[in-house]
């Protein structure tokens, strides 16, 4: 199963605002499950790329303390009709890929 992303971006004056929900669990493997008393399995997003025009912009490291479903929103350098890209993997090995053309 792939991780979830959905985006959107608009470019004004060469810069572009990107936006990104992402849908994913986020679990720290601390949280102890009430039932079992034993802790969740850790799975959260550890790598975060940004590309525009499959050109590296933006190369984050994230880890547990990130909360579930995560919202992130970033400015590149892009004009209209440029690609946006987003890559995500987890530490579980899930990966996650989207793309939009700037308006």
């Amino acid at each position: 199963m792939s991780i979830k992303i959905r985006m959107r971006g608009k470019s004004a004056g060469g810069v572009a605002e990107v936006k990104a929900l992402i849908k994913h669990p986020m679990e720290s493997g601390v949280r102890m499950d009430k039932k079992t008393g034993k802790p969740f399995p850790a799975k959260y997003i550890n790598m975060v790329e940004v590309t525009v025009n499959g050109v590296k912009a933006i190369d984050a490291q994230w880890s547990g303390a990130v909360s579930a479903n995560p919202y992130m929103a970033v400015k590149v350098k892009a004009n209209a009709g440029d690609e946006i890209g987003i890559s995500l993997s987890d530490n579980t090995g899930e990966k996650g890929t989207q793309s939009l053309k700037l308006k």
